[in-house]
């Protein structure tokens, strides 16, 4: 269970705190899955990065 707790939680928050204060996702999601995933830095740019690219080229490309 707690394999996708994490990942959850860090997703609501960087959706909250974009949504609130207009921030990128990135800037919240990268240095969760830093410090509390264990993720060295290019793989959690890497990351957030596919996870921004999906919704936005699924939406580009309707």
């Amino acid at each position: 269970m707690e394999q996708w707790l994490y990942p959850a939680l860090i997703g609501t928050a960087a959706g909250l705190l974009g949504g609130l204060l207009g921030l990128g996702g990135a800037i919240v999601i990268v240095p969760a899955l830093v410090f509390f995933l264990g993720y060295s830095q290019p793989q959690a740019q890497g990351t957030a990065l596919m996870m921004m690219v999906l919704p936005t080229g699924a939406l580009a490309a309707w």
